[in-house]
């Protein structure tokens, strides 16, 4: 029987090549893309895959390291919420970029509060945003001032763009349950502290206990996120803007499964 660890090895070095493969045509997505300021899926999508990039790009440079585990898990995250927000274009990318006012509603208020110089300019763009879109982000419509009358609470906004949503039920809504069980609740695990994280990274020997950074499987599946997240960010802003980059991004999903297989969640076959 071959070493495990050995064959773990050459599946990184195999991934590390993919990745970097995908990180190319990547580049050249985000390179002069043009778009209607009003496109808000387009400007999303953009975003998105740049963030991708950038973790791509941080997981091949930290490729001995678990916590390439961390940024795989943000790279799940992201991809999730994007092809949910993809689901409805009119709606939820809309949405994410109006957030921005409830969140610099925050950062003013937390300004005020500790007796700090705010720009008024700033403040009224804000309040007018909110004016416009902010109804849509209130934790409870009819309690916190939406019938007249009432007041504000103090902080009336969900805390997040996706407006009581969890990751869990937006990963299950894209068909990425088994990536989310597989993938990301393990991940999160150790991006939480808890105890089964932590247990991987321990090696008892006699009375003694020892730490290891190193995991080729958790590297491994690390770059096979990698792969599938850039990839999928990839071809959702190239099927909405028509990028001339679906015959490329087809060969490489193709050439990806031949030598690697499908991996859990959401399918690259499709």
């Amino acid at each position: 029987m071959e070493d495990l660890h050995d064959i773990s090895n050459t599946q990184v070095a195999g991934l590390c090549s993919w990745l970097n493969k995908l990180l190319a045509l990547a580049r050249d997505a985000t390179d002069n893309v043009r778009f209607r300021e009003e496109d808000h899926l387009a400007f999303m999508a953009l975003c998105f895959l740049s963030k991708q990039i950038d973790h791509a790009k941080s997981i091949l440079a930290l490729i001995s390291s678990r916590d390439t585990i961390l940024i795989a898990r943000s790279m799940i995250e992201g991809l999730c919420q994007l092809l949910w927000a993809a689901s409805d274009p009119g709606v939820l990318p809309p949405r994410w970029r109006a957030f921005v006012f409830a969140h610099d509603w925050r950062l003013m208020q937390a300004r005020i509060a500790a007796g700090e110089s705010i720009d008024p300019e700033a403040l009224a763009a804000i309040q007018v945003g909110l004016q416009r879109s902010g109804d849509q982000f209130l934790r409870d419509r009819a309690s916190v001032g939406v019938v007249p009358g009432t007041p504000l609470s103090a902080d009336p906004y969900h805390k997040d763009w996706r407006t009581g949503h969890q990751i869990r039920q937006i990963c299950e809504s894209v068909g990425a349950e088994d990536l989310y069980r597989r993938l990301y609740e393990p991940f999160s695990d150790w991006h939480h502290w808890g105890v089964g994280g932590l247990g991987t990274a321990i090696i008892r020997r006699e009375d003694r206990i020892f730490y290891s950074s190193l995991s080729p499987t958790d590297t491994a599946a690390a770059l096979a996120v990698g792969v599938q997240c850039l990839l999928q960010t990839l071809e959702v802003l190239d099927g909405h803007l028509g990028l001339g980059l679906g015959a490329k991004a087809a060969d490489l999903r193709d050439g990806y499964i031949a030598w690697h297989g499908n991996p859990p969640g959401c399918h690259l076959a499709v």
